[in-house]
């Protein structure tokens, strides 16, 4: 009895810790909600991370007032570098960390406590705020607008979704990365996007 209750402590702690954080490419169960506006969006965020590129955002954290700067990159080798603010979280194949340009001291592992003053995690520009969609389209007081923009010199397509408090405004690149959110928290710009990964990005210091 005493070894099986302590095999049974084992596997619940192995289920409590779960896998290191890192980037999500393609979420295996990704589901359509039914709603077009949304879904044209979710179909763009859901392919971001077999794309390359970067890109430049702006951040305003709602609460405080905080004005925040973001670079995406993702390279060759599903090598990706975001950097937001001073921290920087780089992830490779079976590699990640998160480094504080200032120091150039870095932890190896993915940390979003670096920045949660900012109130994103490091995988905004993708699966973050697809996640974020499908929850606000399970909670839609009317079906979304859908439209079409320019963001960043780029086109994208966009989907207010009224809710609970407001309307939130979702806008996807065609190719995959995030262009706007408009939320009671935050708001994310695009400023601009090209498809050159930009190799200085991946520097620690």
């Amino acid at each position: 009895m005493v070894a099986a209750a302590a095999i049974a402590a084992l596997a619940l702690a192995a289920c409590a810790t779960g896998p290191r954080p890192s980037f999500d490419t393609a979420e295996p169960t990704q589901q359509a909600t039914g709603d077009p506006a949304i879904d044209a969006v979710l179909e763009r965020l859901d392919r971001v991370g077999i794309e390359q590129f970067t890109a430049d955002y702006t951040i305003l954290t709602r609460l405080g007032g905080k004005e925040s700067t973001a670079t995406v990159v993702q390279a060759s080798d599903s090598r990706r570098s975001i950097t937001i603010n001073t921290v920087r979280f780089l992830d490779g194949i079976g590699t990640a960390s998160t480094c504080n340009l200032t120091t150039a001291e870095c932890e190896a592992v993915i940390n979003d406590a670096r920045v949660s003053d900012v109130q994103i995690t490091h995988d905004f520009y993708g699966s973050s705020f697809a996640r974020r969609l499908r929850v606000d389209a399970s909670r839609g007081l009317a079906p979304a607008r859908g439209y079409t923009e320019t963001i960043g010199g780029q086109p994208a397509t966009c989907a207010d979704v009224p809710v609970s408090g407001g309307t939130k405004v979702y806008c996807a690149l065609d190719t995959g990365p995030l262009a706007r959110y408009d939320g009671n928290d935050v708001v994310i710009e695009l400023v601009s996007s090209n498809p050159t990964p930009d190799e200085t990005k991946f520097a620690t210091s």
